[in-house]
């Protein structure tokens, strides 16, 4: 839990700092004096005002930030200092600076997606094991072994890529899936059919979105081929070699790999039979102990999965793609809840995100990169929506003022941020009940 916790504040840590930054950024780009920084709310815990007349602060409360501007309505300013103050700036560059802090969260993601594709990606293809009866996609009579490509226009590596198309035709009508079949003498043939998705329905929070859709994927081929060992490990001190075959354990002949992984977990010694440039060999491999009290030996077995990195280009362009669909996604999710289509119950609030982070970051740290790019797009586009209080509302004001040459009232602009302040507070609530549910 407090694991849990502290990785929650550093997400929100890093989410809002960003988020400010691209505020400050763009206001100070504008020639707009910016006169507090701040990470968090209430007490200082650290400042420091630098040359530029700015107060950076790290506040006690790590629950969000905010750039204060120079304020227009305080007196005895100077005719320097006028010309400083936000309110004092074209449209179009107040525009530019609410708007850069949504664009600096996106951003954000789009840089962490550029370096999870640089970094390498699990990708093998995606096999169809079988279809579920009842289903939209058993209509079609997909056959076993077929190797989904496409979802509409999205571009399918793996099965991750297969979730977030489905969940992004949500509330269709049909949808086109392509695949590829085995056509004889090594060819294969692609195949594209239309599947009915209007009575296609399923609870995002209890139910796979693949597993409704009727698609059960194809067990992962394992193969007793060691491809890689961990240096100083239990199973390179007994001497196993890449490329070495596994042919029995303790005299048992190896039938699978989650077998094999049973008897190491178990800590004893291990009687293996290999197989090395067509010779058998005996070797002795005697399982390192974890803390958990597990075996573990430092192996790798050959599989079809195979970690696909991108170089600097090439990476560039997959992260581009993936922040415009994820956004696209997010918006999409957005505009469902809006319109009744998903339920109020699939609101999450800050305690559901503290474990997803805690959970995340317990898989490794390219999924936590994945989970900090996905919630800084969802509070980039958070944020534009068109409410008072939130950067969106902003932007709605100054529309307004465009189009009648003068700004709304005080009184109108206060009206409308109490109906903001009293949404967003709904909203929240509902999100935190949603959160004490789950626990």
């Amino acid at each position: 839990m407090l694991w849990s916790l502290l990785l929650f504040i550093i997400t929100i840590s890093i989410l809002v700092t960003v988020h400010e930054f691209g505020h400050f950024f763009v206001a100070r780009l504008c020639g707009v004096r910016v006169e507090c920084f701040s990470i968090g709310f209430g007490k200082k815990i650290w400042s420091h005002k630098f040359s530029g007349g700015t107060e950076f602060v790290i506040a006690m409360i790590p629950l969000g930030g905010y750039v204060r501007m120079l304020d227009g309505n305080a007196k005895n300013l100077s005719t320097d200092e006028e010309k400083q103050v936000f309110d004092k700036k074209k449209i179009w560059q107040r525009a530019a600076i609410i708007f850069a802090g949504p664009f600096a969260n996106f951003i954000l993601a789009f840089i962490l997606y550029w370096i999870i594709f640089m970094l390498g990606v699990v990708t093998y293809p995606v096999k169809i094991g079988s279809t579920i009866p009842d289903t939209p996609v058993a209509t079609v009579n997909i056959p076993s072994g077929a190797e989904l490509k496409k979802i509409n226009n999205i571009q399918i590596e793996s099965w991750n890529d297969v979730n977030f198309a489905l969940m992004s035709i949500l509330g269709q009508d049909d949808v086109t899936i392509t695949y590829l079949i085995n056509a004889g003498n090594n060819h294969q043939k692609e195949v594209s059919q239309r599947v009915d998705i209007r009575h296609w329905y399923f609870d995002i929070e209890k139910e796979s979105a693949i597993k409704t859709f009727g698609l059960l994927p194809k067990t992962l081929e394992i193969y007793p081929i060691v491809s890689k060992i961990i240096p100083n490990s239990a199973a390179e001190k007994a001497g196993l070699q890449v490329g070495d075959k596994i042919l029995s354990y303790n005299e048992h002949p190896y039938v699978d790999w989650n077998d094999f992984s049973a008897i190491i977990k178990k800590g004893d010694l291990i009687r293996l039979k290999i197989e090395r440039e067509n010779k058998n060999l005996y070797l002795d491999l005697m399982p390192s102990i974890q803390a958990n009290g597990e075996g573990i030996a430092g192996l790798y077995p050959t599989s079809e999965a195979v970690i696909k990195q991108y170089g600097c280009l090439e990476g560039f362009g997959k992260g581009l793609e993936q922040t415009v669909l994820t956004t696209q996604l997010t918006i999409r999710s957005f505009y469902q809840l809006v319109t009744g289509v998903i339920g109020l119950n699939h609101l999450s609030g800050p305690i559901t995100i503290a474990k997803s982070a805690g959970q995340t970051a317990s898989y490794g740290f390219t999924p936590y990169l994945y989970f900090l790019a996905f919630i800084s797009i969802s509070l980039g586009v958070i944020n534009l929506v068109p409410l008072p209080m939130l950067d969106g509302g902003h932007l709605i004001f100054l529309l307004f003022e465009k189009i009648k040459g003068k700004s709304l009232s005080i009184k109108a602009k206060e009206r409308f941020y109490r109906f903001g302040f009293a949404f967003l507070l709904v909203i929240m609530g509902i999100a935190l009940f949603n959160d004490v549910l789950r626990l």
